[in-house]
């Protein structure tokens, strides 16, 4: 899930042969998920609207199981931390770094954002105050 309520974000995705190091940059939080895609059709798709870029299918190997590691940024900020803003330019950032990898547990390798997953990934949203507690999924 977005920060936002309404607006773009950019969404980067690398694909790899093997588990990639993870993009250590200026994330706020980093997650990893296992994701079975059956008929190897698993892609990033806008929930509204297309997007206005194509990004690349990432079950590139075909069907089967995949990593993918979601790093993110932007999806809450000290001036306004709600989820419901509607924004006209970016401004949150997303980097999926994928890879076939058999299926394991939701791993968060970062948690600072305001969110939460639950122990079947599940994002939910905070309640005020807000505290640090977990790594939401991206949407």
């Amino acid at each position: 899930m977005t920060g936002i309520h309404t607006g773009d974000v950019d969404v980067t995705v690398t694909l790899h042969r093997a588990e990639p190091a993870p993009d250590d940059g200026d994330w706020q939080d980093i997650v990893e998920i296992s994701a079975h895609a059956a008929s190897g059709e698993l892609m990033v798709r806008g929930m509204m609207d297309d997007l206005t870029e194509e990004l690349p299918v990432l079950s590139f190997d075909g069907p089967g199981t995949y990593r993918l590691r979601v790093h993110a940024r932007g999806r809450y900020t000290p001036t306004d931390p709600t989820p419901d803003q509607v924004v006209d330019e970016a401004t949150e950032w997303y980097l999926v770094q994928v890879w076939p990898a058999p299926a394991h547990d939701v791993a968060v390798l970062r948690p600072t954002t305001h969110s939460t997953v639950t122990t079947t990934g599940t994002p939910t949203r905070p309640q005020g105050p807000y505290s640090v507690a977990g790594m939401p999924s991206s949407g």
